[in-house]
């Protein structure tokens, strides 16, 4: 059994929690017969958002950027890496505790936050395939062929040779359910 670390931002897990799919239902019938025929299985919290939470959809125009490129990555696993697991129905973690810490400072600075900074680190447990991908090829700024070339890699489980002196930053998607471990003491 592997044992990796998540981010609680939202503050919601707790140690020892099933993290399960949910069902979310739109107001409109049409697009709740797609989502049910789609992903009949149900969304994590981070699927429901990128794909549907009225709530988040407004002016902001980055925050749509994230949507697209989000729904481009999807629809490349789904066409090409069906066998991978969902960034709609996946937990999302890390190898190391010191990469989540990473990833919080990196959250917090990117949401103006200070409040993810002390947010909470929980192990998660897990003997199903999962997939390693380099986030950082979800942050583009080019062409669509650009993002669509950096889907395939991120499901390739490659990377690119930054030219700005990054490194990818290597993710571990989880398939829901999944169950957390102890809460990480800092």
């Amino acid at each position: 059994m592997e044992k990796y670390y998540t981010l609680d931002s939202a503050n919601s897990l707790f140690p020892f929690h099933v993290i399960t799919l949910r069902h979310h239902t739109p107001k409109q019938p049409e697009l709740a017969g797609f989502l049910n025929q789609i992903y009949p299985e149900g969304l994590s919290k981070h699927g429901y958002n990128y794909l549907y939470n009225p709530a988040l959809f407004d002016d902001n125009h980055q925050r749509d950027k994230a949507f697209l490129i989000g729904l481009i990555f999807e629809l490349v696993r789904r066409s090409d890496f069906p066998e991978k697991p969902s960034r709609y129905q996946s937990l999302f973690a890390c190898r190391e505790i010191s990469e989540v810490k990473q990833f919080r400072e990196l959250l917090a600075r990117e949401r103006g936050d200070d409040g993810i900074r002390i947010a909470p680190i929980y192990e998660v447990r897990n003997e199903k395939p999962v997939h390693l991908g380099d986030m950082r090829l979800l942050d583009s700024n080019g062409p669509i062929l650009d993002i669509y070339r950096q889907a395939y890699l991120y499901w390739s489980g490659e990377s690119l040779a930054y030219t700005n002196g990054e490194e990818p930053f290597w993710e571990i998607l989880i398939p829901l359910p999944a169950k957390t471990g102890r809460r990480v003491s800092e």
